[in-house]
């Protein structure tokens, strides 16, 4: 099964677009009534809906190291961040990865 990714809402809208425009199931936080949420109750949200996180936010791998349960997290450090390179990091990572396979994951980009 592809990837499905919510976007955190530090992540541009820009991308969010970009990703769109590649076919690829994409929604933000923000679209699902998310903004301002605990990223606790953001990943349990994914994997209720089956959606892997796409994030910026340095909370997200303590979150993974601490093990909380989630469907997986994209995650790309900033300051290395142009809308570009996001766009085609995530667009590869959901060519190449499963849901199956990113249960449970953390996969820096």
């Amino acid at each position: 099964m592809p990837l499905c990714i919510l976007c955190d809402e530090q992540v541009p809208y820009a991308i969010r677009d970009g990703l769109l425009r590649n076919e690829i199931d994409v929604v933000s936080v923000q679209e699902i009534g998310l903004r301002s949420t605990g990223d606790e109750i953001i990943l349990a949200v994914a994997l209720e809906h089956g959606r892997v996180i796409y994030t910026r936010d340095h909370d997200y791998p303590r979150l993974h190291a601490a093990g909380v349960s989630r469907a997986g997290i994209l995650y790309h450090a900033p300051p290395k961040y142009k809308i570009g390179d996001a766009i085609r990091a995530v667009s590869i990572a959901c060519e190449v990865l499963s849901m199956e396979e990113m249960k449970g994951c953390l996969v820096y980009l």
